[in-house]
């Protein structure tokens, strides 16, 4: 998808708003957990640049900045640090009245702190309320494809299922006395049993007696080769192929299901199809430089049931410490070198492109689909950002309350010219890595 289209702007524009949620969770986070300390929070900010809008509240100012990207909550303190450089004190002694220097090291790491909190309850609640929401899983009818009958694209001579007899087109009836009415059934099932010496296979064919092999029986599912989706922007869309199109032809060969178009497609640069169309054959041709298909054949859905919410809420805590542990390990490899940096956090402007794209792909097949994947990224982007900010840099929530715990030991305060610099070096290093990942 281009991003200098209508459908690629609003892709970004999506992803920004995303992301800018996500940001406002955390910056509302500090704003409550400082108040309940005793720190006055003096301004809470949405975006940057220029200030668009500002209202005064009862102790806080609220701006909506010209950029809608990014916030910041700023607790009062910053005069007490100014009075003591300007008095030339090696020591911040004297604060004013809810100054985030007029409560102990332990109340200014909760502040601190509550900033990624509030993102990763904010996940867990995202993938509670999303495992309550019904679902259709693709799936497709009972009838196999043997993965041999097309080495270009599965590189195999046999396979357990051809060795038994069985043939592309066949329909799978029941496993070991077990009925099975979809693909994912056959999967379901099938996983029960591989590691058996023979499976009883029923088919509308016969009865056969399969001996996987490396756990594998040797088919897919069968598609048929109807247009269920095409991607927009595509060669294939300004071809004109359309949903509800059958293909019958493919480079002069035929077509009977997805495989033979997937040949098709790893064997040419340019594909002309034959497709029938309310009874009439229309030649479809197009460009094809990456060997891919941009659309989907026809699905079967299978509707799945939310979860009970009081289960919902048990699994959303085991995603959300596995999201957890998977940010922490990614960001652990990149500082070790192990990892791209660019590859593992992306950048602020290709991830909201990305999100913006799943979000408008998601609404496309359905709503209940659509909430599913903004609530799946919603929780997902939470998360990165709650790890992202406990690192230990200066500027950043890591940083600040490794330098409180730090005070909380020498039971002093540093010279306030340290907090301005570290301050200043923090920055610098935020927006350089902005810079260098927003493009990545």
């Amino acid at each position: 998808m281009g991003i200098f289209t209508w459908s690629g702007l609003v892709s970004i524009l999506i992803g920004f708003l995303g992301i800018s949620v996500m940001i406002l969770v955390h910056e509302f986070g500090h704003m409550f957990a400082a108040r309940a300390a005793g720190i006055k929070v003096e301004v809470l900010s949405f975006g940057f640049g220029p200030a668009i809008f500002r209202f005064d509240g009862k102790e806080t100012q609220y701006v909506i900045r010209a950029i809608p990207f990014g916030g910041s909550c700023k607790m009062s303190g910053g005069d007490d640090i100014q009075n003591a450089i300007s008095q030339k004190k090696n020591r911040i002694e004297t604060f004013e009245d809810g100054s985030i220097w007029s409560v102990g090291p332990l109340k200014r790491i909760f502040a601190y702190a509550a900033g990624p909190l509030a993102n990763i309850l904010f996940a867990f609640l995202c993938y509670a309320l999303l495992m309550t929401i019904p679902t259709s899983i693709a799936t497709y009818p009972p009838k196999v494809i043997l993965s041999n009958d097309y080495p270009s694209l599965f590189h195999v001579e046999s396979t357990a299922a051809s060795e038994a007899g069985m043939r592309s087109g066949d329909t799978i009836l029941s496993i070991e006395g077990k009925k099975v009415s979809s693909f994912k059934e056959i999967q379901d099932t099938l996983a029960q049993f591989k590691d058996k010496e023979s499976v009883t296979i029923e088919t509308d064919r016969g009865t056969f007696f399969l001996h996987a092999k490396n756990g594998l029986f040797g088919f897919v599912p069968y598609q048929e080769p109807i247009v269920g989706h095409v991607d927009s922007e595509t060669p294939e869309k300004r071809a004109g192929l359309k949903a509800g199109d059958i293909i019958t032809e493919a480079n002069g060969k035929k077509v009977t299901n997805m495989m033979d178009l997937l040949e098709a497609s790893n064997s040419s640069t340019y594909i002309n199809f034959k497709v029938l169309r309310k009874g009439k054959t229309l030649d479809i041709g197009f460009e094809n430089p990456g060997n891919s298909l941009n659309f989907t054949l026809r699905e079967y859905t299978l509707r799945v049931p939310g979860m009970n919410f009081f289960k919902a809420l048990w699994a959303s805590g085991r995603a959300c410490f596995s999201n957890l542990r998977q940010s922490i390990v990614s960001l652990y490899n990149v500082i070790r070198g192990k990892s791209a940096a660019g590859d593992t956090l992306g950048g602020t402007f290709a991830a909201s492109q990305s999100i913006g794209m799943l979000t408008t792909s998601g609404f496309a097949h359905g709503f209940n689909s659509g909430m599913r994947i903004v609530l799946f990224l919603l929780a997902s982007v939470s998360i990165s950002l709650a790890v992202a900010n406990l690192l230990p840099i200066p500027a950043l929530d890591g940083g600040l309350i490794l330098l409180s715990f730090a005070e909380l030991v020498t039971r002093r305060t540093f010279h306030p010219r340290v907090y301005v610099i570290l301050q200043i070096v923090g920055t610098i290093m935020i927006f350089a890595a902005i810079i260098a990942l927003s493009f990545a």
